[in-house]
């Protein structure tokens, strides 16, 4: 069983190699029946990554812009529901100050009524 273990490592290994040679033998191929000389395709790449530098640098400050925009929008409706939440806050102390009174009020006419009997 360990036999069958290693001689499938050596086969991997082996097909690993291999893969990595072919790709290095390709890539050499490839630049020797290249169309264009080396030098423009070194211009070529130095643009194509100013250009993809260029437009990742874009993409990043709309992305700003639209996190922006979103963080405000949420404060936004936070203070509309901070300022809604204040203001029925607001009625109800103002309802329960009405109870109170007339709570007060009722407990002082019962008090005036035990008092007169």
């Amino acid at each position: 069983m360990a036999d069958t273990a290693v001689k499938g490592n050596t086969v991997g290994a082996d097909a690993a190699i291999a893969f990595v040679a072919g790709a290095l033998f390709g890539a050499g191929v490839a630049l020797l029946f290249a169309p264009q000389s080396g030098r423009k395709t070194r211009r070529d790449i130095r643009q194509f990554a100013e250009k993809t530098g260029n437009k990742l640098e874009a993409a990043q400050l709309e992305l700003r812009h639209s996190i922006d925009n979103i963080i405000g929008d949420i404060s936004e409706k936070l203070q509309e529901s901070l300022t809604c939440g204040m203001e029925w806050t607001d009625s109800k102390i103002a309802d329960l100050h009405g109870a109170l009174a007339a709570a007060r009020k009722s407990i002082a006419g019962e008090i005036e009524k035990i008092q007169s009997s």
